[in-house]
């Protein structure tokens, strides 16, 4: 008999880019009270990799997996049976997640936004987040700041 079991994409773990305590409904869920900003899966793996993604920001496969000691293809095939994609992809949503937040609730500007999220220049940022989101940065940002904005407060990528 084959076991399934939940998988765990970005916005499971995902909360906030910013260094606050946790909330009371947080501690409940299981986030520890030296909170970093993600909540913990319940796989040290998964966890490690959201913790490398948030310090290092955009690097290559090759690069988290090497920090954590594995394999690229190691890691590569955990995330993907972990995380029900590939780790580029899971990255990737990550990133979106943290662009999405830093967009809404700061000033930064996506020039800042890009450079603290490790990409090498705002125009590959722009292609990466128009890739995922089907709009530019700053037109999303926009939309996102207007008083009475339909969209909802989620961070994830497939609203």
């Amino acid at each position: 008999m084959e076991e399934t079991f939940k998988r765990i994409p970005p916005e499971d773990v995902f909360i906030t880019v910013f260094k606050r305590k946790p909330t009371e409904e947080e501690l409940w869920m299981g986030v520890p009270p030296d909170f970093d900003g993600n909540r913990p899966s319940g796989n040290n793996l998964i966890d490690l990799f959201a913790y490398l993604i948030r310090k290092y920001g955009r690097m290559d496969t090759s690069e988290y997996a090497r920090i954590m000691q594995l394999k690229t293809s190691e890691l590569r095939g955990a995330i993907l049976a972990i995380g029900g994609m590939s780790a580029m992809e899971w990255r990737n949503r990550y990133l979106l997640l943290e662009a999405q937040e830093l967009m809404e609730r700061t000033d930064m500007s996506i020039t800042e936004i890009a450079a603290k999220l490790g990409f090498s220049q705002p125009s590959v940022f722009s292609k990466f987040f128009r890739t995922l989101t089907k709009s530019q940065p700053w037109e999303w940002r926009i939309e996102k700041k207007k008083p009475g904005s339909n969209r909802k407060r989620t961070y994830h990528c497939y609203e």
